[in-house]
């Protein structure tokens, strides 16, 4: 039995966002790290927990694997339906 084209489109679709989500946890990992400087001002200016002796604490890599995702994903859906209905290589207007 064949799969129409939205079905496997939206199939497809979803392994990619699910992909994305995995390859944006290291890259979490590496955005975190490098937000050091940040995340220890937050601690002394808000007294708010945020850097241990081993690192960063867990709420600040929640924090910016959502921002990630709700950044990545949601723009990842918008090209996919920008392609889909051909407006992405649409010409612009004089």
């Amino acid at each position: 039995m064949a799969l129409s084209s939205n079905l496997r489109s939206g199939i497809i679709g979803v392994v990619v966002s699910a992909g994305l989500l995995v390859l944006l946890v290291p890259v979490t990992f590496i955005v975190t790290i490098i937000l050091f400087p940040l995340w220890s001002w937050i601690e002394d200016t808000f007294n708010i927990e945020s850097v241990g002796h081993s690192g960063p604490a867990d709420w600040c890599f929640i924090v910016v694997y959502a921002l990630l995702v709700g950044s990545v994903i949601p723009g990842f859906w918008a090209l996919r339906r920008r392609r889909r209905h051909g407006l992405a290589m649409a010409k612009p207007r004089p």
